[in-house]
C-alpha cells in the first residue's frame, strides 16, 4: 500500500459502454504505461469577477487575486471473474468530463451498505419524491442507526450515505453514491487492488438483510422499458400535457448562493427565478422535443456571489415525472427511471382505495378562488363555519397553522385544496395531520383556536382534551369532473397523514369536488 493517504472518488463504468463514449469529445488524453489513460483539460488562472465588479476602477493594486479549477479523469481496466470492468477515478471537477449515463448507478452506495459497521451512519443525502421533490442532507455529530435520520422508507430515495468502514483498507469513513469516495493509502501503483475489493463488495447482496427497503424504489435497466417510458414522456411534453410532470434542480444546492437559473448556456438564454416545466418547453422555441434535445439543453444555476456557474445539468436530469404502464408505476428523477416495487405500489393503492368517501355534499367549484369557494360551501352547509385563513400562530417563531377550511356542525374538519402541479396536495395532507394532532394534544393551541371559533362552535373548556372519535378529518380535492386522480406519491402522503390521525382516534375520509370551470393550475394563496 502507498505511504500517503489519497482522497479518491471512483466510478464503475457500465458494461457495454465503449471506451471512446465515456469521456466527452475534445478532451486531451495521455497514456500512462501499465496503469491507464488520463484525461484532462488545461487550467487557466483568471481574476474572480466579484473582485473586479465590486471595486471597479478602485481595484486595490497590490493584490493579484486569481483562481483556477483543475480537473482530470483516469480510466483504467481490471479483469474480475473473467469479466473486464472499466473504472473512472475523477480528480478535482473531473466528473464534468464524463458523458451522462455511462456510470453504474448506486455503485458506491451499495459498497458502503455492504462494508459499513452496523449503526455507524454519519450522513444521508436523500430525495423525497412527490409533486415537489425535496433534496435534503442530514448529518450527525456521532455515529447513528438509520432510525436517527428520520428516513421515510416509502417516499425517500436515498442518494448518498456516509458511514464507518469495517474494512480498514477503505480508510475510516466512506461515502457512497454513484461513486465511492474514500481516503485510503492507495496510489497509481496499487490502485488495482482497491478496485478489485470494490467490485467484490458491489456484487454482494448482504446489504439486503438490513436495508432491503433501499430496493423498494428500483432503477429501470431494461432498455425496451426505458424506451417506452421516454416515448411516453416526449409525447406528453410535445402535446402540452404537463400533468404529473415537474422541473427541479436534481442535486442539493446552496440556495443562498443561487441568484437565478438559465434555460441554456448561451448569454441570451432565458433567465428564471425558479425552474418551471411549461417555461422550459417555451424556451425550446417550438421545436419538436426529443431525448437528444433534452440532454443537449443545459440548465445553468447562476451564483449570486460572482455571476459564475454554480452548477449545471442537462435538462433531462431536471425533469421529474410520474407515469403508469401496464399497471406499474414509474418515476423519472435525476435523468433516471425508477419502478416502484409492485408489492409497495399495490399496498399503497389498496390503502388509498380503502379510505372512505366522506358523507358530505359540497357545491361544485365555480369560483374565483378557494376563499370564495369556502365561503359558498359554508353557506350551503347547515351549521357550518368558515375557518379558512384564520391562522393560529403557535409553536414558536412565526409558525401559523390553519385548523381547517370548513368546520361542520357534526364535527367534520374539512380541508379543501385544488389539485395542481405543485406542492398543494402535500400541504393539504400535512396541514390536516398537524392541526389534528395539536387539537388533541395541546391545550394552548385549543385556547388560541377557541378565540377564532364562532360562538356556536366554541369548546366548553379548552383545557379539556377533546375526544377525537367525535371528529372526522375530510380531505377535499377539487378538479375536473370530481373524479380526481392523485399522483402516486400524493397517495403515499395521504396514507401517512391518515395513519397519524387514526392513531389518535380520528375518522379520516376523502372527498372529490367537481369544477364546473377549468381549474387554474397556478398557486392559490
Amino acid at each position: 500500500m502507498a505511504d500517503t493517504t489519497n482522497k479518491l472518488s471512483i466510478y464503475l463504468i457500465k458494461t457495454g459502454i465503449e471506451d471512446a463514449k465515456v469521456i466527452k469529445e475534445g478532451v486531451l488524453s495521455s497514456e500512462i504505461d501499465g496503469i491507464g489513460t488520463f484525461f484532462g483539460a488545461d487550467s487557466h488562472a483568471v481574476a474572480p469577477s466579484w473582485f473586479r465588479k465590486f471595486f471597479g476602477a478602485a481595484t486595490p493594486s497590490p493584490f493579484q487575486l486569481l483562481s483556477a479549477s483543475a480537473k482530470g479523469v483516469l480510466l483504467l481496466k481490471r479483469t474480475f471473474a473473467g469479466q473486464e470492468r472499466l473504472f473512472a477515478i475523477v480528480f478535482g471537477t473531473g466528473r464534468f468530463l464524463l458523458n451522462d449515463g455511462v456510470v453504474e448507478e448506486r455503485f458506491g452506495l451499495k459498497i458502503v451498505l455492504n462494508t459499513m459497521v452496523e449503526d455507524s451512519f454519519r450522513s444521508f443525502d436523500r430525495t423525497t419524491l412527490g409533486s415537489a421533490p425535496k433534496q435534503s442532507r442530514e448529518q450527525t455529530s456521532r455515529e447513528s442507526a438509520v432510525g436517527g435520520f428520520g428516513i421515510d422508507i416509502e417516499q425517500d430515495l436515498v442518494r448518498s450515505v456516509t458511514a464507518r468502514s469495517k474494512d480498514k483498507r477503505f480508510g475510516k469513513m466512506i461515502t457512497g453514491r454513484d461513486s465511492l469516495t474514500v481516503s485510503a493509502k492507495f496510489d497509481a501503483q496499487d490502485i488495482g487492488d482497491l478496485l478489485d475489493l470494490m467490485v467484490t463488495q458491489y456484487d454482494s447482496k448482504s446489504y439486503q438483510t438490513d436495508y432491503d427497503w433501499i430496493d423498494q424504489i428500483a432503477d429501470v435497466r431494461d432498455p425496451t422499458r426505458r424506451t417506452a417510458l421516454i416515448d411516453d414522456l416526449l409525447l406528453r411534453l410535445n402535446g402540452g400535457n404537463f400533468e404529473n410532470i415537474w422541473m427541479a434542480a436534481p442535486d442539493i444546492i446552496d440556495w443562498v448562493d443561487i441568484k437565478e437559473f438559465k434555460y441554456g448556456a448561451g448569454k441570451k438564454a432565458p433567465h428564471t427565478a425558479d425552474l418551471d416545466i411549461e417555461e422550459f418547453v417555451v424556451s425550446m422555441g417550438g421545436d419538436e422535443i426529443d431525448l437528444d434535445a433534452l440532454r443537449a439543453k443545459i440548465i445553468v444555476a447562476i451564483s449570486s456571489k460572482d455571476d459564475s456557474v454554480a452548477d449545471q445539468w442537462n435538462a433531462y436530469r431536471c425533469i421529474y415525472a410520474e407515469t403508469s404502464i401496464d399497471g406499474r408505476v414509474y418515476i423519472l428523477n435525476d435523468g433516471r427511471w425508477y419502478e416502484i416495487a409492485k408489492t409497495f405500489a399495490d399496498q399503497v393503492e389498496a390503502d388509498y382505495a380503502a379510505i372512505p368517501n366522506a358523507d358530505l355534499e359540497l357545491p361544485n367549484y365555480e369560483h374565483d378562488g378557494e376563499g370564495e369557494y369556502n365561503e359558498a360551501a359554508v353557506a350551503a352547509t347547515a351549521g357550518a363555519c368558515c375557518m379558512d385563513r384564520k391562522l393560529i400562530q403557535h409553536g414558536g417563531g412565526k409558525s401559523k397553522i390553519e385548523f381547517c377550511d370548513i368546520l361542520t356542525a357534526d364535527g367534520k374538519l374539512v380541508h379543501v385544496k385544488r389539485k395542481s402541479g405543485s406542492s398543494q396536495l402535500s400541504h393539504l395532507f400535512a396541514q390536516g395531520a398537524v392541526a389534528g394532532e395539536l387539537f388533541v394534544g395541546d391545550a394552548q393551541f385549543r385556547e388560541k383556536l377557541n378565540e377564532k371559533l364562532p360562538e356556536a362552535h366554541k369548546l366548553a373548556d379548552a383545557s379539556v382534551q377533546p375526544d377525537p372519535k367525535q371528529y372526522e378529518v375530510v380531505f377535499a380535492v377539487v378538479g375536473g369532473n370530481g373524479n380526481v386522480g392523485l399522483p402516486f406519491f400524493s397517495k403515499v402522503t395521504l396514507r401517512n397523514a391518515r395513519r397519524r390521525l387514526m392513531s389518535y382516534g380520528y375518522k379520516v375520509s376523502k372527498l372529490f369536488v367537481a369544477a364546473n370551470e377549468p381549474v387554474n393550475e397556478g398557486e392559490d394563496g
